[in-house]
């Protein structure tokens, strides 16, 4: 349970970021499984598939690199 004067503004977390984070995770798990079709020998869709679901993890990364460094 959260304390009782708490909002989402106190947790530093904006709905901008709520919605982006959701779409990473759509956009990550949509290309990972696309991504199989490299194994199942479908090349073009496995390499589609596999840059979508790189995308967001280096997104996060440059994200976390302009915050911290």
């Amino acid at each position: 349970m959260t304390p009782l004067g708490s909002t989402a503004e106190d947790a530093g977390v904006s709905l901008r970021d709520a919605v982006l984070l959701v779409c990473s995770l759509f956009v990550f798990h949509l290309g990972r499984g696309w991504a199989r079709g490299l194994v199942e020998g479908e090349y073009l869709i496995g390499i589609v598939g596999l840059l979508l679901a790189l995308a967001p993890v280096v997104w996060l990364l440059f994200v976390i690199r302009k915050a911290y460094f």
